[in-house]
């Protein structure tokens, strides 16, 4: 007899995340607009992972979005909790209610469809139990929480957001396909974001100017 897997993480994953941007990409066609219940509701019944890799995966690219970090990172907060203790908390009004501007739906969902692509292709079970295991979920969607929180931030330091999205997307496709090598990813990508946060709160703005500067020479 096969063993179950826990109720947090059982959905129906193949293709999913590729079915909500057809939905999603005809709407904004037809002159629709987005809005983050709309985009909620379409991923309802497609699993926790899934709304935590949509929800991260426009921080983790160079795509401007304006005023959207905070409501982002407060729907990432809160499924990183769904994660944690499979819980589904109410969201504010004025979140759900939130529209998405159209230009940034059309970049949205097709860097959607090409991590779609990528997840088929690249990920697949591997090293499961840091996956399935209970106190590890809960450990993983506490994580997510708390790098949801660094993300909702309305700091004006460019790449901020980044730090915080990418580990929260490598989480969340670790998770969406039983990919534990990719779990590890993201918790080693989570480490440069809590360096990169601890120096600003520790040492201000000023220290993390005059890092990236450091950097960008280094780089130059």
């Amino acid at each position: 007899m096969k063993r179950g897997r826990p109720a947090v993480s059982s959905v129906s994953r193949q293709g999913a995340i590729s079915q909500v941007v057809d939905s999603l990409e005809s709407r904004v066609r037809h002159g629709s607009p987005l809005t983050i219940d709309g985009l909620m509701l379409a991923l309802e019944g497609k699993g926790h992972a899934a709304i935590v890799t949509v929800l991260a995966l426009p921080f983790s690219l160079p795509i401007q979005i304006p005023g959207l970090s905070t409501p982002f990172g407060i729907l990432l907060f809160y499924n990183g909790l769904r994660v944690a203790f499979a819980r589904q908390p109410a969201l504010p009004r004025w979140v759900r209610n939130r529209e998405i501007p159209a230009g940034t739906a059309q970049a949205m969902l097709g860097a959607l469809r090409k991590v779609a692509r990528f997840a088929e292709k690249v990920l697949h079970p591997r090293w499961v139990l840091l996956c399935r295991h209970p106190i590890l979920h809960r450990l993983h969607g506490l994580l997510i929480a708390f790098l949801s929180i660094l993300l909702a931030l309305p700091l004006p330091i460019p790449m901020s957001n980044m730090l915080a999205a990418i580990p929260i997307l490598l989480i969340g496709l670790a998770l969406l396909e039983d990919d534990g090598a990719f779990l590890v990813g993201g918790y080693l990508a989570a480490l440069p974001c809590v360096i990169f946060f601890a120096v600003l709160f520790l040492l201000g703005p000023q220290a993390v100017t005059a890092i990236w500067g450091w950097l960008g020479s280094l780089l130059g």
